[in-house]
């Protein structure tokens, strides 16, 4: 085992005293490849780190641009059923927050997202995913908000088939239900369930969910429909404010 040291130590020697054999020129030529041999790790890691840096704001836009699309699509959607010579095109402004908490008592019904006053939030703005809809902004403090999901029960938002044109609430109770569809209504299992826009809070066509179960119940007007949400909210770690609506006419009267 000596001996290898001895070995190595010559050997190191050997190498550091090469440079006071060699000329100037040489000595250049011989640091400058062994910087890039040592620098290349580094070199490699800076560059990994700068893609990661440009990957994730590639996705934060894409993931905007795919929720201004579907507020689009809804919205579009709706002119098509109008009987109208006036048409107008809506961009929604969206503002990323994080979820930086939950409520412990009520794990999915309220959320803390790192976004407040000073971000032009306010009290009652609509708030998504990338799946579809999360809640509302229940309360808009300087830097922070906390934002009321659809777990949370008691919530409520008008809603409507989009299969079959059924206005109904929906609503947390137990589960999450599609309520005031009387016993005549034709609605099935699979459909989506979007947001009408009948309620000054939420802008028409935002999916909610989809219908899981319908069953008949005690009630001699209406059945029981229970949906499956579009977002589960125990997975979040980011949502999209609604932070309102710029409209431009796009045609003139005939």
């Amino acid at each position: 085992m000596r001996r290898q040291y001895i070995l190595l130590f010559i050997l190191l020697f050997v190498i550091s005293a090469i440079p006071l054999f060699l000329h100037e020129q040489a000595n250049l030529v011989l640091a400058r490849n062994l910087a890039s041999v040592v620098l290349f790790p580094v070199k490699m890691t800076t560059r990994f780190l700068e893609y990661l840096t440009i990957s994730n704001v590639r996705i934060e836009t894409l993931e905007i641009q795919v929720n201004q699309l579907k507020l689009e699509n809804a919205s579009l959607r709706d002119k098509l059923n109008l009987d109208t010579t006036r048409l107008e095109s809506t961009e929604h402004t969206l503002l990323k927050a994080s979820v930086v908490g939950r409520d412990p008592l009520n794990i999915n019904g309220y959320l803390y997202i790192d976004k407040g006053i000073e971000h032009a939030v306010s009290q009652n703005q609509p708030v998504i995913s990338i799946d579809g809809f999360v809640g509302r902004v229940k309360h808009a403090g300087p830097v922070s908000s906390i934002v009321e999901t659809i777990e949370n029960k008691g919530f409520a938002a008008s809603a409507i088939d989009v299969n079959t044109s059924i206005h109904g609430i929906i609503r947390r109770q137990t589960s999450l239900m599609f309520d005031y569809i009387r016993h005549t209504d034709s609605i099935n299992v699979g459909d989506s369930i979007l947001t009408s826009g009948m309620s000054e809070l939420f802008p028409k066509g935002i999916l909610i969910g989809t219908v899981q179960r319908i069953s008949e119940s005690d009630d001699l007007f209406f059945k029981q429909v229970h949906v499956a949400p579009a977002t589960q909210i125990n997975r979040l770690v980011s949502v999209y404010i609604i932070l309102g609506e710029h409209e431009t006419s796009t045609s003139g009267n005939p």
